[in-house]
């Protein structure tokens, strides 16, 4: 009989359904609803066939169901334009792995269903690799290996202990395969990028400010950025994270020059030996979300950031990728303060671009008319709009009152409450109206320190805008109007404010334990992201000089693996010499060891007379083969033994050890896997 055809039984038939279903929840998590439904319901038609012990469908019906499935999918690449991406690759091989069970009878099929499932677990990480998914992924590939033991060898079911033999082999690959993580070389940059579907909705800010953009982020808690400083916690002042800067009012809505962003050349880059203690500056690294967006978020002065961003940055200092960033990225920055940077003269096409307002507003100009009339220095001006915002009952609220036409006006002396896109706006209008050149700036401000982790969790709720005011021998300088009016947003962040949107936010960030925990818990994440998800050639390289190993990848990986396998083949050495040199007593191991394998495991205590007896009762093939290798056993173990009696009695049994081998690939055990005593 054909061990490979052999039928299943009713529960390997559970195990198999059990196995794929463990292997695609994580998928619901990626793939277009239509098609999880879909597989839910498969799934939901296999299980009540097994549950009802009922017939599989015959091969006319799976395949109306496999064209049922193309359709679906045919419908899915049209509505997407006619693309097929990753998302619905992987949701085709899952469909079909479903049908494959929906006809699996004999041992082949299911053993076709068990290696199918090993590529579904590599298809979860094309879309994302949270580490909870390798924990998943090791559990899940475990319990594979476990079925496949059985499936293979079911007279093995209550005589090993599958735990301990896969435990033993995940310790045996284990130091290979952190060898191979750490030294095997890897590129600056991928060879190839996997295929992407149709881009999902954006998140955080975007590339315009108008009343309520940044104030309609503020009760997300949803992460936009981690920001590691080498666990240092910074002043809360200078926490700027700066993104865009606007200069064009239309008086409702400020925008970004794309002329002047065509103006962009390749960043400088952060030399590969950083100096994070330096005097002029600061390093970091960003862990930057997907936002599908092209803008990148540095700490205010951005001066370089790490090659692995691909960026390009803008005269204004703006620093973007070249693509969207539709996946997790991670890059390094450096940042100095403004007054480390050499002050360049203001060109007129800027400055031009710095004073021009719409019309309207009168109020307001004439309020920076008198400013402009009264104080001849352009920061006097800017410290009487901030006196303005400080003495005027202005209120920060994240519900503001609706505006007018004259949205400046209307809010300078009508309604007075608002957020900060609104004093960042009319600042930047008052300045302007008052002659000095200004523009608005988007980003996030603040951050929560993680102690555990030593980075800065920033959250769409650190949304904010500020303004910069052109000042001679400074330049562009920052001035945060939102400071004047609530200094606690600066201090203590979105928790200034006392409206009931944020309760959730500030819950989040309550003290206590379950704080420490969260905090615990992003730690984690950070780090996997950090040192397993991005860890590049660069940080290979950093590894070595530290062990003092030099910049050679190849050759310590090579001496690497061969020590590991010196290491793995000194057990084998230990075991034959302990055997002391007894040729007999290794052949009769290595036949007990092969009849383990097989299933049939010598108990302790066991005589060969009696272990025989039962393995010829599980393998009638290879009886008498087995009966022979015991006969000539006992023959030699108990006779009058020599050495030179010895060595060619070993040479003997080795070949009834492989007249045993060869019954056994012949035969196949009882099939009621009973054993006679």
């Amino acid at each position: 009989m054909n061990a490979q055809a052999r039928a299943l039984d009713h529960a390997e038939h559970g195990m198999l359904l059990a196995q794929l279903a463990l292997v695609l929840a994580p998928l619901a998590r990626a793939l277009p609803y239509t098609f999880s439904l879909l597989l839910a319901m498969l799934m939901l038609w296999r299980w009540l066939l097994w549950r009802q012990h009922a017939a599989l469908p015959s091969r006319a019906m799976l395949g109306v169901v496999a064209t049922m499935v193309l359709a679906v999918a045919g419908l899915l690449v049209w509505q997407a334009g006619g693309q097929i991406g990753r998302e619905l690759s992987v949701a085709l091989l899952g469909a079909f792995v479903i049908l494959k069970l929906l006809e699996c009878r004999a041992l082949a099929d299911a053993t076709l269903v068990t290696q199918l499932c090993f590529y579904l677990l590599l298809g979860l990480y094309l879309f994302d690799q949270p580490f909870w998914l390798a924990i998943h992924t090791v559990a899940a590939a475990a319990w594979i290996l476990r079925n496949w033991l059985f499936l293979q060898h079911p007279q093995a079911r209550g005589r090993i202990a599958p735990w301990p033999l896969l435990g033993r082999m995940v310790a045996g690959a284990l130091p290979w395969a952190l060898v191979l993580f750490l030294l095997f070389p890897r590129l600056e940059r991928p060879l190839w990028r996997l295929p992407q579907s149709a881009p999902s909705a954006s998140t955080g800010i975007g590339d315009t400010m108008s009343p309520g953009s940044v104030g309609r982020l503020t009760p997300s808690t949803q992460i936009a950025l981690r920001a590691d400083t080498g666990g240092r916690a910074l002043p809360r002042g200078e926490l700027y994270w700066r993104a865009l800067v606007l200069w064009q009012f239309d008086g409702g809505t400020w925008r970004t020059v794309p002329a002047r962003q065509a103006r962009m050349r390749p960043a400088p880059a952060v030399p590969d030996e950083t100096a994070g203690g330096a005097a002029a500056g600061i390093d970091y690294t960003i862990t930057l979300e997907p936002t599908q967006r092209q803008w990148l978020f540095l700490l205010d002065r951005g001066q370089a950031i790490g090659q692995q961003a691909d960026a390009m940055v803008s005269p204004d200092g703006e620093f973007l990728a070249r693509t969207p960033v539709g996946q997790r990225l991670l890059y390094r920055a450096r940042s100095a303060p403004a007054a480390a940077e050499a002050v360049e003269p203001l060109d007129p096409q800027t400055r031009q671009l710095a004073l021009r307002l719409p019309a309207g507003n009168p109020r307001a100009r004439a309020l920076a008319a008198q400013w402009a009339e009264r104080h001849p220095e352009p920061a006097d001006r800017a410290r009487a709009a901030l006196a303005l915002f400080a003495a005027a009952p202005f209120a920060y609220t994240l519900s503001p009152p609706p505006l007018g036409s004259e949205q400046i006006d209307g809010f300078l002396f009508g309604t007075r409450r608002g957020f900060c896109e609104h004093y960042a706006g009319s600042f930047v209008f008052l300045m302007r109206a008052a002659g000095v050149p200004a523009r608005a700036v988007i980003g996030y401000q603040g951050g929560e320190f993680n102690p555990v982790g030593g980075h800065y969790i920033v959250r769409q709720a650190d949304a904010h805008a500020w303004a910069e005011i052109w000042l001679e021998n400074r330049g562009w300088v920052r001035v945060d109007p939102t400071h004047a009016v609530a200094p606690g947003r600066i201090e203590r962040g979105i928790d200034a404010l006392h409206d009931g949107e944020i309760a959730a936010l500030r819950e989040a960030r309550r003290p206590g334990w379950l704080r420490d925990v969260r905090w615990g818990m992003d730690g984690m994440v950070h780090h996997w992201h950090r040192w397993v998800l991005q860890y590049d050639h660069r940080m290979q390289l950093q590894l070595l000089r530290q062990a003092g190993l030099g910049g050679n990848l190849l050759p310590v990986m090579l001496a690497s693996m061969a020590l590991l396998a010196a290491l793995a083949m000194l057990p084998l050495l230990l075991r034959r010499r302990a055997r002391g040199g007894d040729p007999v007593r290794a052949v009769y191991a290595s036949f007990a060891q092969m009849l383990a394998r097989h299933g049939c495991v010598r108990a302790p205590g066991e005589g060969p007379c009696d272990f025989a007896r039962r393995a010829a009762a599980m393998y009638p093939a290879a009886a008498d083969a087995v009966q022979a290798f015991t006969e000539q056993y006992i023959a030699l173990r108990y006779g009058n033994r020599s050495a030179h009696a010895d060595k060619a009695g070993a040479s003997g049994l080795r070949r009834s050890l492989a007249r045993v081998r060869g019954a056994l690939r012949r035969g196949a055990p009882r099939a009621d896997g009973n054993e006679s005593r």
